[in-house]
């Protein structure tokens, strides 16, 4: 999963640096992906879902 938000990261960065008017998708896109690792990272450490593996 963290290939995933690399990726999405690696769209953001050719997104402005190709298209710099579409600097409101990178952005959301940059936004989703930060928070898909957050959840990621709350799933992994918390005791809400025990011995899960991501």
């Amino acid at each position: 999963m963290e290939f995933l938000g690399f990726m999405a990261v690696f769209v953001v960065v050719c997104l402005l640096f190709f298209k710099p008017t579409y600097e409101k998708l990178a952005f959301r896109i940059f936004v989703i992906a930060w928070l898909v690792e957050l959840v990621m990272f709350v799933a992994h450490t918390s005791n809400f879902f025990p011995n899960v593996n991501l």
